[in-house]
């Protein structure tokens, strides 16, 4: 079973129900998801990550990939923060 990891933004289930009262989500009910999830398939990874919202709903997302975000950052060669970088440990041959 491959890892997926699945991010995007979601409305709780109070924006949900004041959006069909108003016609537009409330800043406030609008939350981050970042998740990884073991799924069979892409669409069943989407589909338990949409389960998981708990009567809320996708405003933006949701994106789906098999790449960690660490990952994507280190490959783009974004800066990172000091003290966080992999250091291969010395031999200690003398």
């Amino acid at each position: 079973m491959p890892q997926y990891f699945i991010e995007g933004l979601f409305a709780n289930k109070q924006g949900v129900k004041k959006k069909h009262k108003t016609g537009v989500y409330p800043t406030n009910s609008i939350e981050p998801y970042a998740k990884s999830i073991w799924a069979n398939s892409p669409k069943e990874a989407i589909q338990i990550a949409t389960t998981e919202l708990n009567g809320g709903e996708w405003t933006e997302g949701p994106r789906l990939s098999q790449i960690t975000e660490e990952r994507r950052m280190r490959s783009l060669g974004a800066p990172e923060f000091p003290g966080l970088t992999q250091h291969l440990p010395k031999s200690r041959k003398r």
